[in-house]
């Protein structure tokens, strides 16, 4: 690895502003510019525990979603196809009658 000299490390373009936490006054009186402060955490184990459980619980529920699709339209298609077979031959038995 080669070491980087300061000239190759690119300088913020704003300075921060360092405001004391004693000075409570000048927060509140301060303009508000439409920033926000975001906390990022690292994810420990329990924490990955969690949402990897949230996810198996939403992917079975999906799951059973749609398996309760199939068991209630498997039926429904074969009382059609019942229903179809029998007009065609309700149609057949009429048609050779003269």
């Amino acid at each position: 690895m080669t070491k980087r000299s300061g000239a190759d490390i690119e300088q913020p373009r704003v300075e921060p502003e360092i405001i004391p936490p004693s000075d409570v006054r000048s927060r509140r009186a301060g303009s508000f510019d439409g920033t926000q402060r975001v906390y990022v955490a690292r994810v420990g184990p329990f924490g990955f525990a969690m949402v990897a459980l949230a996810i198996a619980a939403l992917a079975m529920l999906l799951f059973l979603l749609v398996l309760g699709a199939f068991v209630i339209l498997v039926p429904l298609a074969g009382l059609l196809l019942a229903v179809i077979i029998a007009v065609g031959l309700f149609r057949v038995l009429i048609w050779r009658r003269p």
